[in-house]
């Protein structure tokens, strides 16, 4: 590797950094992090900068680097930031209060241009025949000091990010698909995730086999558990597996067996927090009790007979216009742009948000090629009116219940919304 490494571990040498990167046109940039792996939480544990010249290994874990020092530099927007699938990277950045701005994300770039779905190493063997080697992803990012192999692999997920920009830049000028690339990359400097939580501790499938009163038992022991890991410095799993909770919601008494059970974390096993334990389960019981939980009814409630009928009405309704109006608009996609490309804008998925107005708003390109093929197809015109009217319904359910409460999309929409509110009205409480 020709371009010479450098590994940022002081806030002084960060800002000599910082000074010669803020008189750059672009940078190709990358972060290594821990998602409750290694450690608990979502935490940062390298940054990559590349400016063509240098690559810069910025150490956010050493005490004497003040990482924040780096934030100015990402939200400047005159700096193009050229980054890979740099979604979660962003929703780690934003909780850290840094929002990065004019961000050019080649993995989008590369699906408009008909490249299918494929991973960093795998596009730059395919684009510019580079072998970057074997990935060091699932390393421990947080061990110090970083083996030659790491600074490698982290040096590598920055030092071709321009020069395949380059590449997939003039294929997008010859392809037509710039402004839509563009419009892309333009959503990212509208989303915040720093209001949403990285911590999904709670999932819905886990109350599959549990009654109401084992599924409230169990949040409580999750909920305990996950401050426990905080406490610790360890990810969730490593305190006690699932496993472990669930045989304890479902029989409290072998809560008893604490501290013999395997797959609990050593320092956990003791017996004051089988007290701790005891207690919760107690408290948890009564609780259940009193709001009025039954040991005989399942957790996850099934549909009734006449939600399960709506439900399945409305899935042949958009079964219907999938086939009869969407379908039709994505053969063409891939007759003029590929398969790929044309499984990237309306994905079986997406297709399904739309219909049913999950899809938030869709981008103009998205919308213009819609409706271009729809004219073209002389498809339905009320439905094209309607798109064109609305391009995606909005997902709040009163404007569902409103303004498109008369429209086809919004019907469907609205009676999707009506059973899902139903539904949740019937479950237990979170």
């Amino acid at each position: 590797m020709s371009e010479p490494i450098h590994l940022i571990k002081t806030t002084e040498d960060l800002k000599t950094c910082i000074s010669q990167l803020g008189s750059c046109n672009e940078l190709a940039i990358d972060l290594e992090f821990d998602k409750n792996f290694y450690r608990f939480g979502f935490n940062l544990c390298l940054v990559q900068i590349f400016d063509g010249n240098d690559c810069y290994l910025i150490d956010p874990l050493s005490r004497k680097v003040d990482i924040e020092q780096l934030f100015s530099l990402l939200e400047d927007t005159s700096i193009q930031k050229v980054c890979f699938s740099f979604d979660e990277d962003l929703r780690l950045l934003h909780s850290l209060g840094c929002f990065p701005k004019n961000l050019y994300d080649l993995d989008t770039a590369s699906r408009l241009l008909n490249y299918p779905a494929l991973s960093l190493s795998n596009l730059l063997e395919e684009v510019l025949g580079v072998d970057t080697g074997s990935s060091s992803q699932q390393s421990n990012w947080y061990k110090r000091p970083l083996t030659n192999k790491q600074k490698q692999y982290a040096a590598n997920d920055v030092l071709h990010l321009l020069d395949l920009k380059k590449v997939l830049m003039k294929q997008a000028g010859s392809n037509g698909v710039k402004k839509w690339i563009a419009e892309e990359n333009r959503e990212y400097d509208l989303l915040d995730y720093s209001r949403v939580s990285n911590n999904h501790i709670l999932k819905e499938k886990d109350k599959k086999g549990l009654n109401e009163v084992e599924w409230y038992i169990y949040k409580k022991l999750v909920y305990w558990r996950h401050d426990l890991a905080r406490k610790f410095n360890k990810p969730d799993f490593q305190i006690a597996g699932k496993n472990v909770l669930m045989n304890i919601a479902k029989n409290p008494v072998s809560v008893s067996d604490w501290q013999e059970t395997k797959g609990i974390f050593k320092k956990a096993k003791t017996e004051n927090y089988e007290k701790e334990l005891k207690k919760l389960l107690d408290e948890a019981l009564d609780e259940a009790k009193q709001q009025g939980f039954s040991q005989d009814e399942p957790a996850n409630k099934p549909l009734s007979e006449e939600e399960y009928r709506k439900m399945m009405a409305e899935k042949r309704k958009i079964s219907q216009m999938k086939k009869e109006f969407f379908q039709p608009i994505k053969k063409r996609i891939e007759e003029s742009h590929g398969s790929e490309m044309a499984s990237f804008i309306l994905s079986n998925r997406i297709i399904t948000e739309i219909i049913t107005g999950t899809n938030g708003q869709l981008k103009n390109y998205k919308k213009e090629l819609i409706l271009g093929f729809a004219d073209e197809l002389q498809l339905d015109e009320a439905v094209i009116s309607e798109f064109r009217n609305f391009g995606s319904l909005p997902v709040d359910f009163e404007v569902l219940r409103g303004e498109c409460a008369s429209c086809k999309f919004g019907q469907v929409a609205r009676n999707v919304m009506w059973i899902w509110g139903t539904r949740h009205k019937r479950e237990t409480p979170s």
